[in-house]
């Protein structure tokens, strides 16, 4: 970090964030973001880093968890993508060694086999195939498909749900006592509960509490004035486009949205307050971002989350929600 002071660094950024307000500025933001797809996005047949293969992976075998998990899977269905994945993970294990994903799926064939007794007689390369990559796996109810009880959802739901979801609301007001790190953590894992596309869980989040870097990402952002000396936390969210597809440019706001969500709920059910902070900023300003943050070039930003402890009362933004004839459109 500069030991450039704060005011020193605010005169001399001031240029950079009026970048971006022409059309110029425009189809430069977007190659910005469609160079950094292409550099890091991954394919089957262009898997150039441990998240590519990862991502390619999950993605691949997830494929088998939809198919286990429908009312009346096809016997023996997804021969070719099934030895996709078989060859794709020996070259996996190969170049990075065993892991927990290599674990995740040889669970997930043994638990493919056992439901296709036929397997053997249908297709007998592939059993094989499947026995000789899972030879001394202990089955584990860590992938494939799981049991799920409705009752067990219902009372996790509870009568105070739509009272949980009303009372959260953007603060702007945090109380000026320190935030614990064990509640940060144990926000973060209820938060990562989120779904994504084929589970990949391409999120990364970044949490800040020192005062200079906080101020300089939140002038960056330029959309907290007023209260950004009561922000005592601040989290950057971000998706690593290593983990997606070239034609999933949008799922990459997407995950990184839901996630996004189940934090701020998350932080809700700990006492923490939250104010949503957009990372719409020119591809300029977003590089400063990155680089103040410690964020690698592949990860784009989702948004910034200021947080504190709530008050014992504080005033906040208030405006009727749209009615549900607006929102909802039978057809």
């Amino acid at each position: 970090m500069s030991k450039e002071s704060f005011s020193q660094f605010i005169r001399n950024r001031t240029r950079g964030v009026l970048f971006g307000r022409t059309r110029l500025g425009d189809f430069l933001n977007a190659m910005y973001g469609f160079r950094i797809l292409l550099k890091y996005s991954f394919s089957q047949n262009n898997l150039r880093s441990k998240s590519n293969y990862r991502a390619f992976l999950t993605k691949q075998y997830h494929i088998l968890e939809k198919g286990l998990s429908l009312p009346n899977p096809r016997q023996n269905f997804g021969k070719e993508k099934i030895e996709i994945l078989l060859n794709i993970t020996k070259e996996y294990i190969e170049k990075y060694e065993s892991d927990k994903l290599s674990q995740l799926i040889k669970n997930c064939l043994l638990e493919y086999k056992n439901s296709n007794s036929n397997l053997s007689n249908v297709y007998p390369s592939l059993a094989t195939s499947i026995d000789e990559f899972t030879l001394n796996h202990e089955f584990e109810n860590i992938g494939g498909t799981k049991i799920i009880n409705k009752a067990k959802i219902q009372n996790a739901i509870g009568i105070n749900f739509l009272e949980f979801v009303q009372t959260r609301t953007s603060v702007r007001n945090f109380s000026p006592m320190q935030i614990n790190y064990d509640d940060i953590k144990a926000a973060v894992d209820i938060a990562r509960h989120a779904p994504s596309v084929c589970n990949r869980q391409a999120w990364n989040l970044h949490y800040y509490e020192d005062e200079i870097t906080m101020k300089k990402l939140l002038f960056l952002q330029a959309g907290n004035s007023g209260f950004t000396n009561s922000i005592k936390g601040l989290f950057v969210v971000t998706s690593d486009t290593k983990q997606f597809t070239r034609l999933e440019g949008n799922q990459v706001f997407t995950d990184g949205g839901l996630f996004s969500m189940n934090l701020i709920l998350a932080l809700h059910s700990r006492g923490l307050g939250s104010c949503c902070l957009n990372t719409c900023v020119p591809y300029t300003t977003e590089k400063r971002i990155k680089k103040i943050a410690n964020i690698t070039e592949s990860e784009r930003l989702i948004m910034m989350i200021g947080v504190g402890y709530l008050k014992e009362e504080f005033k906040t933004a208030y405006s009727e929600k749209k009615p549900i004839s607006e929102i909802l459109h039978r057809h």
